[in-house]
Parts: C-alpha cells; structure tokens; sequence
C-alpha cells in the first residue's frame, strides 16, 4: 500500500548514528558510540547488560519463531546475535532486525542505525523503514513496513516510535571522568618522578658527575642483596620520601562520582562497576540486578511476540544463576520454612539447571537417600518430629 510520507523522519530514529562511527547529538554537544565504549565503566555496563540477556534462552510454541528464536541470524551465533542487538540498543536506544527469508525459512539481518531511517505516515498510522546497504551490491530497500523490522527500543517519548540510550544523562559525566584522566596523566607525567630524594647537608655544590656517583652509590648500598637491612648514614646527607599531594588523591576519588553516576544510568549497582557500597549485601546486589535485567529484557520480549504475533518466553535461570547456586538456596530455604515439601523441593531442584543436584545422580542414589536429614524431620503437617 503507498501512502503520502512526512518529510522529515521520526527523530530520534536512525540515520544519523551507528555503533561503530556514531554521533549522539544533545544540546550543543555531541557522544561518539565508540568514545563512550572506550570508557571503561560504560563498557562494563554495556558488555554486563548484553552479554547477560544474551545468555537468555527465548522460546515459543510455535516452531517455526522457536528456529528463528535459536538460530535468528546466518552469519552469526545466536548468542552473539543477541549480543550486538541489546549492545546496540543500550548505545543508541534503538537497534534494528529486518526480516529475511532464503530457501532454509526465515531469519533476521542486523541493521545499524546510520543505515535505517524511520518514517510515520501523515496520518500517523503507519511507520515504515527505508534501508541502505552501503559498501554491498544489494539494492536499498524503499517503505519497508514495520512487520519486517524488528525494532528494539529502551526509554521513549515520542509514543514509543523510538528509544534514548542511557549515554544521552551521561555525555558531561563522561566528560569529566575523560578530563581527570588527561590531568592526572599529565600531573604524573611532568611532575618529580623520583619517590627518594637524598639531600647534601654540608652546603657544597655537586656537579653531573658528582651527583651520579652519589646516587649510584646509595642505590648499590640499599638495593639488591642489601635492601630491607638497616640504612646507615653520615651527617653530610639527609633522606626523605616523597609523597603524592592530597590535592592529586582527591582529584582521583572523582573517577568513583563519574563511576557511580555510569551505574545509576544502566540502572546497575555501582558494585559491579568496581565501587563498594556501604549499605548492599551480595543478596541485595543480586536482587537489583536482576531487576535491571528484567527492564532491558522486556523490550526486546515485547518486541518480538508483537512483530512474531506469537507469545515469546524468556528462561533466564541460566542468565543470572549460571550453576544453579541461588536456586538451591531459594529452595532449601523454602523447606526450612515449611512452605514446600521436601520431594517438592527435590523434584524442583531435579527439574532445574543445577550443577549439584542433577537427575542422575537422583536416580543413583535413590530418591528416599536423595533427601536429606532435615527433609526427613518434616511431616505432612509442616511440623518436625522430635
């Protein structure tokens, strides 16, 4: 169906960045993609946050999204797929799939942002997509409808047509952890770099040579096999150590603001960013990522079961309890408080991902062995026996 398109595309869509020679344009300013990745707590994050969902198994009933699903790309794994597609999301807000098909079914093909443009109809019913294949012998791709695009999106507001990326409350956070680094690399590069000074107390002055053979001196006396003995010394010199001015520690102590500031805008705790907070537990810390996950996972779950028209379900387990270590203590703490039973609690740990209590060695042991003394002391009634 043709339809009269607006002039301008949707702002805030693609075309003007990309992941790899982006520009984030706010205000007066500009956040090149790859400068923020070069930040080490904002690659932290990213890297955290995509690596992590792409750890998420996506399933379906439907067999034929369930092969996408697992396979969605043919030129990368599905784990890396997913990667790139959520690294991009959280760099840009937005990241773009279309939807191919060839003579094995259907798969999905990467798009970068600087090659996609988002258009809304003058009605303002219908979006579509116009697609550039720069650098390749394919022809670009004119309205695309919406269907064929899987479109990821983080924070909107503009009725969710398109998604800002956490870098856009960062640019002068990351500036200014940009601009300590130069002046304490430059502090530390043009300042004394000895750490010992030894001092002449008679008053006479030395020159190049004198000097050398001083130091070299001293330094034969208290280095090598002679280090760590007692230094002893005549009253023609004076030796001190030199230390770093607090101005230049509390210059350094910004990087953990800049640091903190990088968390709170991937919604992350500053723990996993190398900071260590004064109030979390590693129960806490763990809570609140999973939290995180569960907002940078919907998206792209919502995103998928509405272009598929098809329901999309995430098994996490494996993405945030890797060897089934939070689940053991979840159930085993269930017990305890006699909310579940014990072969209740053996058949969940039996049905899980955990790398201790597995299936077979159920079967070996037996199940009345399997359950453990504390299991045993629990009757039907939810009271043990003495």
């Amino acid at each position: 169906m043709f339809f009269e398109r607006r002039s301008q595309p949707i702002r805030g869509s693609g075309g003007t960045r990309s992941s790899t020679s982006s520009q984030m344009f706010f205000g007066g300013g500009y956040l090149n993609a790859n400068r923020a990745l070069r930040n080490s707590d904002v690659w932290t994050a990213v890297n955290i946050i995509s690596s992590d969902i792409a750890r998420v198994k996506f399933h379906s009933d439907k067999k034929s999204l369930d092969k996408i699903l697992q396979r969605p790309s043919r030129l990368a794994n599905r784990f890396n797929f997913w990667q790139s597609m959520v690294a991009q999301m959280l760099l840009d807000g937005n990241a773009y799939a279309l939807r191919r098909t060839d003579d094995s079914g259907e798969f999905l093909e990467f798009v970068q942002p600087s090659h996609i443009i988002q258009y809304l109809s003058d009605d303002g019913q219908t979006v579509t997509y116009d697609i550039n294949f720069d650098g390749t012998r394919e022809s670009d791709l004119k309205n695309v409808p919406a269907d064929d695009v899987v479109h990821l999106k983080l924070l909107s507001t503009n009725g969710g047509m398109s998604g800002k990326s956490p870098l856009t409350a960062l640019m002068s956070e990351i500036k200014l952890q940009e601009d300590n680094n130069v002046l304490a690399n430059a502090i530390f590069r043009k300042s004394a770099k000895p750490s010992e000074m030894l001092k002449l107390t008679t008053g006479n002055k030395l020159n190049k040579e004198g000097r050398e053979a001083i130091r070299t001196s001293f330094e034969e006396a208290n280095t090598g096999a002679n280090a760590g003995r007692i230094m002893v010394m005549d009253g023609m010199f004076e030796y001190s150590q030199l230390e770093v001015k607090s101005d230049m520690a509390k210059l350094l102590t910004a990087t953990d603001w800049t640091r903190a500031q990088i968390a709170k805008a991937f919604l992350l705790p500053s723990d996993m960013l190398g900071s260590e907070s004064e109030h979390s537990n590693a129960d806490q810390i763990r809570a609140m990522y999973n939290n995180t996950i569960g907002r940078y996972l919907m998206p792209v779950l919502e995103e998928i079961s509405m272009k598929f028209n098809n329901e999309v379900i995430a098994d996490i387990r494996e993405a945030t309890d890797l060897d089934g270590a939070m689940l053991e203590k979840r159930t085993t703490d269930l017990i305890k408080g006699y909310a579940i039973s014990p072969v209740l609690g053996l058949e969940i740990l039996k049905q899980s991902h955990s790398d201790l209590v597995t299936p077979d060695l159920i079967d070996a042991v037996g199940q009345e062995n399997a359950i453990g003394k504390v299991g045993r002391g629990v009757s039907n009634a939810g009271n043990t026996e003495l």
